[in-house]
């Protein structure tokens, strides 16, 4: 999975998931299940080609676009009319 791809695939998350824009890249984060303080950085970073997507985070990304959602992924979304990245 390319940079791209990756941003790609959270306009299609957004659309499956039918939150009327892209899913976040802090919320993506947040799905994937990514530690530290600012995912939204390392997130950010993988589409800019800072640094390598993992395999796993790749593999999850795939499979959420198949269908598959994290049992709790709402409460990874930001509030309606909050602002992150």
């Amino acid at each position: 999975m390319t940079g791209e791809d990756l941003r790609d695939a959270r306009g299609r998350l957004g659309d499956l998931w039918a939150l009327g824009r892209p899913l976040r890249m802090a919320e993506l984060g947040r799905v994937l299940g990514l530690q530290g303080r600012d995912v939204g950085a390392t997130v950010r970073d993988w589409e800019r080609g800072k640094s390598p997507i993992s395999g796993p985070a790749s593999l999850a990304v795939r499979a959420m676009l198949e269908g598959w959602r994290p049992a709790e992924w709402r409460d990874y979304l930001t509030p309606t009319g909050g602002r992150e990245d």
